[in-house]
């Protein structure tokens, strides 16, 4: 529902809630994907329903649950002890990977000397950072 939508603000509040999509902007999205608008209503929000991949669901019902329920962040492997040997056909045996990264490291470096925004300075300094972390355990 569009009311669902607007922020109510309670009294010492400061923050606004994250902003959401708007109905027509997560229509036109899908639309753009190839997605066919129907004649037909959803019973829930009242926005038009949709037809993609042969499957007839409301985009905006579908959008709306997926911003309740993200989905749980992927699993990143961690990376092998340093006391551990690095088996073959891993990155460690492979030089060009390390001149690759030395080389992007290189460039962030020349990108921080340029770079007048604080917060873009900050995030390349965590940049160096995981790539120098990265270069050691390559080494």
């Amino acid at each position: 529902m569009i009311s669902d939508h607007i922020p109510s603000m309670v009294k010492g509040e400061r923050s606004m809630p994250a902003p959401v999509k708007r109905e027509d902007d997560i229509m036109a999205g899908y639309l753009l994907k190839g997605g066919k608008m129907l004649s037909t209503s959803c019973p829930a929000c009242g926005c038009p329903l949709f037809e993609i991949k042969g499957e007839t669901l409301c985009v905006v019902c579908r959008e709306d649950e997926a911003s309740r329920n993200p989905p749980p962040p992927a699993a990143v492997p961690l990376p092998a002890p340093a006391d551990q040997e690095v088996p073959a056909g891993t990155a460690a045996s492979f030089p060009s990977l390390s001149a690759a990264l030395e080389e992007t490291l290189i460039e962030l470096c020349r990108r921080i000397r340029d770079e007048r925004d604080p917060a873009q300075v900050l995030i390349l300094v965590n940049a160096v950072r995981s790539g120098v972390k990265a270069l050691k355990q390559l080494r």
